[in-house]
């Protein structure tokens, strides 16, 4: 008994005892606390506030005997007296079963209960007497973890703080008493069955199981459960340790959103994204990999090096050695393609540190293939220029000196061919220069109706060329995809038809078709042809030397304007005219 004055709390005293009961025991020096509930008595219990308890069977949250349980788990020496309105066997055998010190009926003499109160305080519990036992309550009871314990039909018997704070709850009480399948969440209710019947049945451990609870706010806590059978008061019991791992699928969540963020952000770039091991074997790539490659599923078996050309694979693997050794390098090299494909490009790798497997090369792969062909381009306009310049300069230079030395009769004929080629250079410079332009400063295509453009640009040109007959024969509504410059490529195919003609009324039709996927304008004249040496001026692979250039960049700028547009441009002809063809992408609503 101890040494102070005794502290016992009374819960839910029937009336007709209460009054007596707390006047014989202040009477006999105990210092007595009333509460109404259950879970007021567990809270005072919890805090060690009371050396007995003394209550009724008839509690408003939960019965007197599951009151018993719950606290006999951490305090399994506290005295505790059952009141019962009727002495019911099944009460009776369950309240011993429980631990119950003593019990008697609601009309029992106060003196009684104090005797039975007195005695229990006297002398220890046996069951309490186990040091072993006492150590794993203690244990239990602060253990950061939830802990809780519950009986063969699911029943929760007793609970630490820490599930408490789990769940959402205030006290035990909200606990003890309630299936504990009334927080199991009801997506994994069966899952909990199983585990239930594992344990108390056929006595297996289980877990840890990941599930779901819903605490009464409504709010869902990610759970990993392992439950193992126990003995409590004679019975088996589920002793269920749980951990909260909502946390850890919160940044795990993060975690694959980010990387689904990183993986998306890859996918949308057009240029190739790569990482490859020391030997070139490849580790990680976008979207864009497999889309240019053509190949799919094979690249997680394939060696970065079997995607270039043959004679490029040794400088590839070397590249790739200079990335380890010097943490980084550029090379420019052909990609082959699935279907036999090839294009230029230029990959820039950076050393990857960091992984156990050693270093690695992250790198960027992109699309030269337009870069090196205006770089080509620019070359062979730059020779065209240099050639043709120093043509009609050295024409200039020459009729000049006629006039100057008097070998030329009619002089002012003279002066009016020195003016023709001086205008052609300065006509030749606005066209360079705008060439130049749309090479090295491309725009993006805008929508254009084709059929409208044509019609404005025949009516303009009508009233600069009035010998000429230029006519609209058929004009299909259709959009199309090209840069702002094909108004003027337009002009200047139908101007070189007129301009060029070898008679003074030129004819020059103008045709625009709607072929689905295209938009096509066709541009027919009555003249000479166009010359071999013009069209060819089209083919850049060739050198521009004296014996093959032509004379005007005409052709070369609507060429660029429909390529740049994503187009194409076809020239025939013969002796009896000529037809151009320009077609471009086209655009729907």
């Amino acid at each position: 008994m101890p040494e102070e004055t005794p502290r016992i709390a009374l819960v839910a005293v029937p009336d007709r005892l209460a009054g007596r009961l707390t006047e014989t025991l202040r009477d006999g020096d105990f210092d007595v606390t009333i509460v109404d509930s259950a879970g007021e008595c567990l809270r005072l219990v919890a805090r060690g506030e009371v050396d007995g308890v003394v209550g009724g069977y008839a509690l408003p949250d939960l019965d007197g005997v599951r009151l018993l349980r719950s606290i006999r788990v951490s305090h399994p020496g506290l005295p505790f007296i059952l009141i019962l309105e009727s002495a019911s066997p099944t009460i009776t055998d369950e309240a011993v079963a429980a631990g119950v010190s003593g019990y008697v009926p609601a009309d029992a003499d106060p003196s009684t209960i104090l005797a039975r109160l007195q005695a229990a305080l006297d002398r220890d519990a046996p069951w309490f007497s186990d040091e072993h036992q006492h150590r794993y309550r203690h244990l239990i009871e602060m253990a950061p973890i939830p802990i809780n314990l519950f009986d063969d039909t699911g029943e929760s018997i007793w609970c630490n703080d820490a599930t408490l704070d789990l769940l959402g709850l205030d006290g035990r009480d909200e606990l003890v008493g309630r299936s504990i399948f009334e927080f199991v969440h009801p997506d994994d209710h069966a899952l909990a069955r199983r585990e239930l019947a594992d344990v108390i049945e056929r006595k297996e451990s289980t877990g840890p199981t990941q599930m779901k609870l819903e605490r009464p706010d409504g709010e869902v806590r990610y759970v990993q459960v392992s439950t193992a059978v126990g003995r409590f008061l004679g019975k088996d019991i589920g002793q269920a340790v749980v951990v909260d791992i909502t946390p850890l699928r919160e940044v795990q969540r993060a975690l694959q959103d980010e990387r689904r963020f990183i993986e998306k952000a890859l996918d949308t770039l057009q240029d190739v994204f790569y990482v490859v091991d020391a030997d070139g074997e490849l580790l990680r790539w976008n979207q864009a990999v497999t889309d240019i490659t053509g190949y799919d599923d094979e690249l997680a078996s394939m060696n970065v090096t079997t995607l270039f050309a043959e004679s490029d694979r040794p400088r590839v693997l070397d590249s790739i050695g200079t990335v380890v050794e010097e943490g980084s390098d550029t090379i420019e090299a052909t990609l082959v393609t699935k279907h036999g494909h090839t294009c230029p490009y230029e990959f820039r790798g950076r050393r990857l540190d960091g992984s156990d497997d050693g270093p690695q090369v992250v790198g960027i792969g992109r699309d030269i293939s337009h870069r090196k062909e205006r770089k080509r381009q620019l070359k062979a306009l730059e020779q065209w220029l240099r050639h043709n310049i120093r043509n009609d300069v050295n024409v200039i230079h020459g009729t000049a000196e006629n006039v100057r030395e008097g070998r030329i009769g009619n002089v002012d004929e003279g002066i009016r061919r020195i003016e023709r080629y001086a205008d052609h250079l300065l006509e030749q410079a606005d066209r360079e220069r705008r060439i130049v332009e749309i090479l090295t400063e491309p725009v993006d295509p805008v929508s254009i109706d084709l059929a409208e453009l044509a019609r404005r640009r025949i009516d303009a040109l009508r009233e600069r060329y009035p010998d000429a007959d230029i006519d609209l024969t058929h004009a299909d509504p259709v959009v199309v995809a090209a840069i702002p410059d094909l108004s003027a490529a337009l002009d200047e195919l139908i101007e070189n038809a007129i301009e060029y003609a070898d008679h003074e009324a030129p004819t020059v039709r103008v045709a625009v078709d709607d072929e689905g996927v295209r938009g096509v304008v066709h541009v027919v004249d009555d003249g000479p042809g166009i010359p071999d040496i013009e069209r060819d001026t089209l083919d850049f692979d060739r050198d521009i030397d004296q014996l093959h250039h032509g004379s005007g960049l005409g052709l070369l700028f609507v060429y660029w304007v429909t390529r740049l547009s994503g187009g194409d441009m076809t020239v025939d002809g013969s002796d009896d005219g000529s037809t151009v063809t320009l077609a471009f992408p086209a655009r729907r609503e």
